[in-house]
């Protein structure tokens, strides 16, 4: 349908929805700069310059463990990690409880998931656009490794799946089964601060955290990307095939993103064996001189 036929009532449709993906960035914005008050008493950290030589021996020198030094350098990048982990984990609580209650207060929508809609779910969605344009931002600015790459496909493979449901007003069910992921990522997010606190593997919060990480990486991310992968197979063949096409490369990308993951986690917190596990970050210290701030030690947590 092209823009030109549609009628008043679509236009404002679609003004609603603009409006309320705005209302979602600037909420996550200003949160993200909050945190950053809160945490470290600054709104922001110094851009990454992705071509320049001293950034990139910067960002390599940060990778390093410092455990011989007194007092160990701060560094902005982990910084704003911690903030950056602080506003996902809380849309991740928003959006992965969201997602599991309409799963179980709209069961109808697992008999037909690419016709199903309801208005109240897709409010999910504009939620979860607005914070992904937050996040990609974010990144753009700040993130100087070669981790942005993974985490930018990621985020362009999610936000068109977003438009495809909003644009179409189809795979609303697909689009609330994926979100289920996000259960997950509450605790991916929770693991990962802990992580760039320093935290003790050791530690019975560290191990409840890495167990429950593991319990709902594999029931709903690995089961959800399963389901959806047969889903596409049994109804490939009744839909319009540009809609296959998205739904495939969309379903399949995610899947291969988790498997992926799922390995990191594994390896990393020792349950493929100790010679793959990361070695326990060294504890972080209290720098006086910078008013009590934490100063964080370098800990390289990619998951």
């Amino acid at each position: 349908m092209m823009f030109i036929d549609w009628e008043q009532d679509q236009w404002e449709r679609v003004g609603i929805a603009v409006v309320q993906v705005i209302i979602s960035f600037c909420f996550f914005r200003l949160l993200q700069y909050a945190v950053r008050w809160y945490l470290f008493g600054k709104w922001s950290f110094p851009w990454f310059a992705y071509f320049s030589d001293a950034a990139r021996n910067e960002d390599a020198e940060s990778m390093q463990e410092v455990s011989a030094l007194a007092t160990p350098p701060r560094t902005p990048h982990k910084k704003w990690r911690i903030s950056n982990e602080a506003v996902s984990l809380l849309h991740s609580a928003i959006s992965g409880i969201w997602a599991l209650s309409a799963c179980v207060l709209y069961p109808q929508m697992f008999s037909n998931m690419h016709t199903w809609y309801n208005s109240s779910t897709s409010y999910l969605i504009l939620m979860s656009t607005g914070y992904l344009l937050h996040d990609l931002l974010d990144l753009l600015i700040n993130e100087g490794s070669l981790r942005i790459l993974e985490l930018l496909f990621h985020h362009v493979v999610v936000l068109t799946a977003f438009y495809t449901t909003l644009s179409s007003e189809k795979f609303l069910g697909v689009v609330v089964c994926g979100l289920l992921m996000e259960v997950n990522s509450i605790f991916l997010h929770s693991r990962s601060l802990l992580n760039l606190y320093g935290w003790s593997k050791a530690s019975s919060t560290y191990r409840f955290i890495s167990l429950m990480n593991m319990l709902t990486l594999f029931i709903f991310r690995m089961a959800v990307s399963v389901y959806l992968l047969v889903w596409q197979i049994m109804t490939c063949w009744d839909l319009v095939w540009y809609y296959v096409l998205v739904t495939f490369v969309v379903i399949l990308s995610l899947g291969i993103t988790n498997t992926v993951l799922a390995y990191r986690v594994l390896a990393a917190d020792g349950y493929l064996g100790e010679s793959r596990a990361r070695l326990p970050p060294p504890p972080p210290v209290i720098d006086s001189k910078d008013g009590g701030n934490l100063v964080l030690v370098t800990v390289d947590t990619e998951e």
